[in-house]
Parts: structure tokens; sequence; C-alpha cells
């Protein structure tokens, strides 16, 4: 593992130390007319596809494919106060068809791994309505199979968000139906390059902004355990990055930057909680 994955993965440790502590402190310290503490586990299919442009708006790569993954979370409802923090993991394959540096089409596919952690709290507007915020950090892998002649490569994105939402929540049969959108821009982003012919390279990546609507309804099980099923929409729009010297053997080689990109991210899940 690279330094900066150890990095990245030690800032989500942070995150979730600090949701933790956060809990438990607020759990034993504050004075709650009404409080309760849950914990999640889902499994997540996500329909992923991933697009590249040029400066003149042309599509070069399209990737499309089907990630698994698991999320991990906690919620803690303190008063009018509703606090989560939650941990994913998604791994998979897109296949990818785009161009080599020369415009000459290719075929190959691209390994991919999702790593993603967020705090959020939200605070009621009235009996239906929430309005919140979001930290939230992504490192996203990226391995492209060599194909056609063109030499395969890796990449690693990493980005922190911050985000507001609204949540609204009405009762639907024997449960309970929710809608939520978030929006966000990045507070910090970059990206590593690693190909084969030269050194790895750290890229500057441009502003980053995303939306996300999601739909779930929840039921529930037994007295301390509810069932939710759920989907979401996820776009991410990353602007073109800034040009990045290349390098071999610390001579100047060339330069790269990262095009125009948009993600989309279609997440189906079967989530579990269970109330303390």
């Amino acid at each position: 593992m690279s330094p900066g994955a150890g990095r990245f993965r030690g800032r989500c440790k942070a995150i979730l130390a600090a949701m933790l502590a956060m809990v438990t402190s607020v759990a034993v310290t504050a004075a709650c007319d009404d409080r309760s503490l849950a914990a999640q586990a889902a499994y997540l299919s996500n329909s992923s596809e991933w697009f590249e442009f040029n400066a003149a708006g042309r599509e070069l790569v399209h990737e499309t494919g089907t990630l698994q993954g698991m999320e991990l979370a906690m919620d803690l409802r303190c008063a009018d106060w509703q606090w989560q923090g939650a941990v994913a993991l998604f791994d998979g394959v897109r296949r990818y068809d785009g161009e080599t540096s020369m415009g000459v089409p290719v075929i190959s596919q691209s390994a991919i791994r999702q790593l993603h952690g967020h705090v959020q709290t939200t605070l009621p507007v009235s009996d239906a309505w929430r309005l919140g915020a979001r930290l939230s950090g992504q490192t996203l892998w990226r391995d492209i199979a060599s194909a056609g002649g063109a030499t395969g490569y890796s990449e690693r994105y990493e980005w922190m968000l911050a985000s507001l939402g609204a949540q609204w929540r009405s009762g639907l049969g024997p449960g309970q139906i929710m809608l939520a959108l978030w929006t966000g821009t990045a507070l910090q982003s970059g990206m590593l390059l690693s190909h084969p012919s030269f050194a790895q390279t750290r890229l500057p990546l441009g502003s980053i902004t995303q939306y996300e609507l999601s739909a779930g309804w929840r039921t529930r099980w037994r007295a301390a355990w509810s069932l939710q099923l759920e989907a979401a929409y996820r776009q991410t729009d990353m602007a073109q990055g800034a040009q990045a010297i290349l390098t071999r053997s610390g001579v100047p080689v060339g330069v790269a930057h990262q095009p125009r990109t948009s993600m989309v991210d279609m997440p189906l899940g079967v989530r579990i909680n269970y109330e303390f």
C-alpha cells in the first residue's frame, strides 16, 4: 500500500474514531428526552459508469460495470438531532471503451475499488423534513488493463466533500418511505498516476461537485430490528485538472492532466438495522 493510500485510510479511521467518540460522549452526557443508538449493515450492488471528455467536449472514455459492496454505519438520535457515521467498500470490474493517446480506439477493462466514509448530522424543520450537513471522503483505485497495444496503468483518486442535504419521511403501509437529496463540493482532491513508462506522478484534479438523490422504505421486523430497501442516484462531476510533468529517472519526458470526468453511481441495497 502506498503512503498516500495509508494516509487516506488513516483519515477514514480518524473519521470513524471521531464518530464513535461523539456517539459515546453524547449518549453518556446529553440530557435527551428521546435517545436511541442503532447499528446498520448493508449489502449494495452499484451500477457504475465513468466518462472522460476532451476540452472540446468529445467523449474519450466510457466505462460501465457493476460493483458489489458492503456498508457499516452507526446512527445516534439525541432529542431533535440525528447523527450518522458510515464506511463502505466496493469492488468490481468495468468495461473500458476508449482510445489511446494517438486516438486509436481500444477496448479493455478496469478493476475498480472504492473506499468511502462519511459523518453527517440532521435537524428537523417540520414533522416530515430534516436539513443536514455531511463531511465525506473517498479513495478510488482504477487499474486499467493493457489491450490493443496500449500499456495498462493504475490511478488512485482521493477527495473530501462538504455537502448540504434535505430529507423527507412519511408513513407508507407497514413502514416508512424516505427521500433525500445531498449536494456538495470538494475541499481537497488529487490523483496518483502509476505508469510503467515513468515515475509515479501526482496530478491535481479540477473542481469536484456531487449531487445524490436516494429513496428508501423501512419496516419494523422485530422489536429492535428493522429492514430497509433503498436505491440512489449519485453523480460526481470533475473539471479538467492542471498539467503535471512526467519524469523518468528524474528527467522530464512529457506532461499529463486528468480530463473532464463524470462518474455516475446507482446503488441498490438491502440494509438491516438494530436499535439498542
